[in-house]
């Protein structure tokens, strides 16, 4: 069974890293800056393992570990929408809305309904060239733009859009270091990861390089 870490665990860590050979240089440690350095470090996390390793080319999901460690962001949601003329427009993001993930619609045309479309995010700027091309009924596949907190997803007129289902990655849990009963939402070594790196953001803001060069020699770097 896994094993569950909560902000009680996390805050004695913290004391514990940055109080190596039992200097209690760090005894003193505030709730508020364990709880700034804890929350920093799981949004820069998320954008790590989100963007990936620039140099091996991964994203989000090229690894089996990365589409573990993420998936407990992950929700859905039927999003409204209005027709536009050639496009639909959405109504904005979820409110929790952190990172783009995967659009789908679903559409009808004639006898045909309930059809699932394939649609490609793509860059503002490349509509115009694309329209020629796509949307494409009879090749279930069309294209999407996200601009002003709105998708707009093209159909040409070629079809009709009934239903649109958002995949995303919503924000993290804030984490309150006044209530350490709290539960991380993340697996036991990503959290531990995530600590580690909390560490290292205390110890850079108190200037202490030794203990930066102790907690930075355990921080992951992109995976």
């Amino acid at each position: 069974m896994e094993r569950i870490m909560t902000l009680s665990q996390v805050s004695a860590k913290i004391d514990l890293r940055l109080n190596k050979g039992a200097s209690a240089d760090y005894d003193n440690i505030w709730s508020y800056v364990k709880q700034e350095a804890f929350n920093k470090s799981v949004n820069e996390w998320i954008r790590r393992q989100y963007h990936g390793n620039n140099i091996k080319q991964e994203g989000d999901e090229e690894t089996v570990i990365r589409i573990d460690d993420l998936q407990v962001l992950l929700k859905s949601d039927n999003l409204s929408f209005r027709d536009k003329g050639i496009y639909i427009e959405t109504g904005k993001l979820p409110s929790d809305y952190l990172y783009f993930k995967r659009l789908t619609p679903y559409v009808s045309k004639g006898n045909c309904s309930g059809i699932l479309l394939q649609s490609h995010l793509r860059e503002e700027a490349n509509v115009n060239d694309l329209l020629p091309q796509l949307p494409s009924f009879d090749f279930e596949e069309t294209f999407h733009t996200i601009r002003g907190n709105k998708i707009h997803l093209y159909h040409n007129k070629d079809f009709i859009v009934d239903k649109v289902e958002l995949v995303y990655y919503r924000k993290p849990v804030f984490y309150n270091f006044k209530k350490l009963d709290s539960i991380v939402e993340f697996k036991d070594d990503v959290c531990e990861l995530i600590t580690d790196d909390a560490c290292k953001i205390i110890a850079s803001d108190i200037e202490s390089l030794n203990a930066k060069a102790l907690t930075e020699s355990r921080v992951e770097s992109n995976n």
